[in-house]
């Protein structure tokens, strides 16, 4: 067994994910309040009490070599469970105090986000939030390495070891241009889909996995659809004629405002939606607390999906 001399310090193994976060000793340092002469120093002795380099080093800047990241998700994981006294310290006093940090996916960033933290700062006036926007997989990795506290999605959610709660049922509106023949109706049914071009978001996004599966449903086909960065973009392109898309009731208010150049229309027989949650950890020492505040947060994060 290694002695408590080879073992690196908490602080070390925060330098260490550091350099490995920002690919720079120097950001890494800039981040961890210290010296880059300092931290480079510290990072040495790391890899020297662990037989094991841990960056490559050269002209083209830093990365990480493939046998050394095993040992840096150790090290993240090692933070955390540090950070688990602390939490378990706070759960007995019942409020979230200090850093509370979120991971919310991009097509619900710009529209939940505004009242998932007002909610977290008018119940817990002493948290901190610190906001991160990842796409799912990249969320719940860092979710369960501990690097975020909790976060923000849409069911399912994909790993064993997060528990969630649902905090709101987010309908799919279709978004036509002004011009389009079917701008002027009520509410559409949802085989409408099937004689329209349908706008997707590019692979890694979980809506469009949702969007494909809604239009599956419909016998529309995706098959060579035009794909777009993020749903601003794809409704630039419908409000300038290059077909339609499905957008979530959250993103109403912001994507098709007056001015815009789009028209929404609510789908019907059936009713596509996705399912927004709150997850986390499990095994997190704070997990009875995070599922009251996400019972808590469920009104208002609901209210912000308008449904029809």
């Amino acid at each position: 067994m290694p002695t408590s001399r080879q073992r690196p310090t908490v602080r070390q193994l925060e330098y260490v994910v550091a350099v490995a976060d920002h690919l720079s000793f120097s950001a890494a340092a800039d981040v961890c309040g210290v010296s880059q002469p300092a931290l480079s120093t510290q990072v040495r002795e790391v890899e020297q009490r662990l037989g094991l380099s841990l960056f490559e080093r050269g002209r083209g800047g830093v990365s990480v070599p493939d046998h050394a990241v095993a040992v840096i998700d150790a090290a993240r994981r090692a933070i955390r469970a540090v950070d688990d006294v602390a939490d378990a310290a706070v759960d007995l006093q019942g409020e979230l105090v200090g850093p509370v940090r979120i991971g919310i996916i991009p097509t619900m960033a710009p529209y939940l986000l505004p009242t998932l933290v007002r909610e977290l700062r008018r119940r817990h006036p002493r948290a901190e939030p610190v906001l991160t926007e990842e796409r799912t997989d990249d969320l719940v990795r860092r979710i369960e390495l501990g690097e975020l506290d909790l976060g923000l999605l849409a069911a399912p959610v994909p790993s064993d070891s997060l528990s969630s709660v649902p905090v709101a049922v987010d309908e799919f509106h279709l978004a036509l241009g002004e011009d389009h023949p079917y701008a002027g109706e009520g509410s559409l049914p949802s085989g409408v889909l099937a004689g329209l071009p349908v706008l997707l978001l590019e692979d890694g996004h979980c809506l469009r996995d949702q969007a494909m599966d809604v239009c599956a449903t419909a016998g529309a086909s995706t098959d060579g659809a035009i794909q777009g960065t993020s749903l601003t973009t794809l409704c630039q392109m419908v409000s300038a004629g290059g077909g339609v898309t499905l957008l979530p009731a959250s993103a109403l208010e912001v994507e098709a405002r007056p001015g815009s150049g789009l028209v929404t229309r609510p789908l019907r027989d059936p009713r596509p939606s996705r399912t927004v949650v709150l997850s986390w950890r499990d095994r997190s020492p704070l997990a009875a607390m995070y599922a009251a505040f996400g019972d808590a947060i469920a009104p208002a994060l609901q209210a912000a999906c308008p449904t029809t």
